[in-house]
């Protein structure tokens, strides 16, 4: 079944002028890219400059590289290093938010270190460490989640050489 919407977006951008459409080509920001390409392929069509169309193109890839190392950086032990940096973070947070909460039960003395609260206080903080003994799963899922995003990344470049007929 044919979608009306495809083909409404598509006759507006074939009543735009040149400059219209080279400013929706030349934006690097945009998630649907095919609206860009199919702008940079009536500008050849219509007889733009070609180089000026190769350079945009160009910059369109490398806006796409830039935003993926933003995101992501680029190796797989920055992304574990900042894994574990998030988990550290979380279950000291974690640790602290739980101790307090418990304090605010209980009057905190620090003689009590000695009575049993400090058993429930190491008990808390152990509990709130207790993720951290899955950490290399959780290292694991980071990195597939990079894999898959590198993966959409390459996809998405390939697609902006298959697709633009210049």
């Amino acid at each position: 079944m044919l979608d009306w919407r495809i083909l409404d977006w598509k006759k507006k951008l074939n009543k735009k002028s040149n400059t219209e459409l080279l400013d929706l080509f030349r934006e690097s920001n945009r998630i649907n890219i095919d609206p860009q390409i199919y702008a940079g392929n009536l500008l050849f069509e219509r007889g733009y400059n070609p180089t000026e169309l190769l350079r945009i193109k160009d910059d369109l890839k490398d806006a796409i590289e830039a935003a993926f190392e933003k995101m992501h950086g680029k190796s797989h032990s920055e992304i574990v290093r900042e894994n574990v940096i998030r988990q550290i973070t979380y279950c000291t947070m974690s640790a602290v938010l739980l101790t307090f909460s418990y304090s605010k039960q209980t009057i905190f003395k620090f003689d009590d270190l000695i009575d049993s609260n400090f058993t429930a206080y190491a008990i808390l903080i152990c509990l709130s460490f207790f993720p951290l003994l899955f950490i290399k799963r959780s290292n694991q899922k980071a990195i597939q989640k990079y894999q898959k995003s590198l993966q959409e990344k390459q996809e998405l470049i390939s697609k902006i050489d298959r697709e633009l007929k210049f």
